[in-house]
Order: C-alpha cells, then sequence, then structure tokens
C-alpha cells in the first residue's frame, strides 16, 4: 500500500487562513446564525474535512477568529488600564476611552483592511448577542468590562450604576460600528478645502465617547 502524503504546512496554514477570513467576513455581514459553515467552506474554496481538521466545530471557529486577533487586542487593552491604575489618580473618561480606542486604531494601522474586517466581525457580535459570545467573552475576556466599569464609576460619579452600564454598551456600539466603517464616514466628510486623516476620525470619535458617557442625565431616572 502506498501511503498518502501529508499536505505542506504552507498549504494547510492557507486552507486554515481561507476559512478564517471567509468566516469573519461572512458572519460580519450576516451574523452568526446567518451564515451555514457550508457557504463559508465554499467562499473558502475548502471541504468539510479541512474545517473539522482545524476547527470542529462552528463555535471553535468562531473562537479562533477571536483568538487571532481578539487576544494582542485584549493584552493591550489591559497594559493601559494597568498604567491607568498603577498611576494612583482617580481616572478619567477620556482614559477609559483610550484604552478602549488606542488597540482597535493600532490594529487599524497595522492590518490594514484585515483589521477593519476584524472589527466589522466584533461589530457584528456585539449587535447579535448571542449566547456562544457571551460565553466566549467571559473566557477571553473575563475582567476587562468590570475595570472599565469600576474606573467610569469613579470618573462619573454623577451616574447611577444602570445609566452607567447602558452607556457602556452605548459606547462599545458606537465604537465598533465606527471604526468599522471609519473609510466610508471619512469619504462622505472631505470637502475640497480640508482632508480628514484616520487620527483626525478618530480623535472626533473620542470626543463624541467622552461626551455621551460624561454628559449629566436630564430624562427620566432609572
Amino acid at each position: 500500500m502506498i501511503a498518502s502524503k501529508a499536505k505542506p504546512a504552507a498549504l494547510q496554514r492557507d486552507t486554515k487562513g481561507s476559512i478564517l477570513d471567509s468566516a469573519e467576513r461572512l458572519m460580519a455581514e450576516h451574523g452568526i446564525d446567518g451564515v451555514s459553515l457550508r457557504q463559508i467552506l465554499g467562499d473558502a474554496g475548502a471541504n468539510t474535512a479541512a474545517l473539522h481538521y482545524h476547527f470542529g466545530s462552528k463555535e471553535k471557529l468562531i473562537e479562533a477568529i477571536l483568538r487571532r486577533q481578539g487576544v494582542d487586542i485584549n493584552l493591550r487593552r489591559r497594559g493601559l488600564l494597568d498604567a491607568i491604575e498603577a498611576s494612583g489618580r482617580t481616572p478619567t473618561v477620556r482614559d477609559v476611552v483610550d484604552a478602549l480606542l488606542d488597540p482597535m486604531t493600532e490594529l487599524l494601522d497595522r492590518e490594514g483592511e484585515a483589521g477593519r474586517r476584524f472589527i466589522r466581525f466584533l461589530a457584528r457580535l456585539q449587535s447579535d448577542r448571542t449566547g456562544v459570545i457571551q460565553k466566549l467573552e467571559k473566557e477571553y475576556f473575563p475582567d476587562v468590562l468590570g475595570r472599565i466599569g469600576k474606573m467610569l464609576r469613579a470618573a462619573c460619579p454623577h451616574l447611577p450604576d444602570k445609566e452607567r452600564g447602558r452607556r457602556i454598551t452605548m459606547m462599545l456600539d458606537a465604537m465598533l460600528q465606527s471604526l468599522s466603517n471609519s473609510d466610508g464616514m471619512i469619504e462622505e466628510w472631505i470637502d475640497p478645502w480640508a482632508t480628514v486623516e484616520v487620527k483626525d476620525y478618530v480623535a472626533s470619535l473620542k470626543d463624541f465617547l467622552v461626551g455621551g458617557l460624561s454628559a449629566a442625565m436630564t430624562g427620566k431616572k432609572p
């Protein structure tokens, strides 16, 4: 019997990367439940055997997408939060917004369209809020939201806990949607007399988020 030859490592990596890229893009466009594994494999030019070899299930595939970029982002964000805590001063809303946005904008600078595709994927997960995502959030990002909530409690003592929680969710939605569509939105606001760069766009986004998080309550109390 002639033994079958194993696929070269480079080919295996290409197949795995293609599946990840296709899943990331299609899930960002249609949602976790809006795209099938068959559609992902067809788009990636891969087969079921490759899916089971590299991932085993849809949940493990989602996990791999998060791990590919999300772990580095989370480590960077934790480092920024550590620095705020180590300073010994009361954190500001700007501190929190910087810690949330800077790792994302660094990803865009470093990875370009691949980084934007991942942020679009995160934006869709944030809006879908499926059980799978809540489970993976606890595993991969176990302490970040808790630390952010604690810092905002110190920075915005005028806000009740429920209102602060609502604003954190709104902030994450606005941040992810804005960053994922930054190219189109920047183009929309370019005029003949001025050029808007990514850094200017991010600065505007930060100001917007700081204002929304820290604003006094004027409506009905929670």
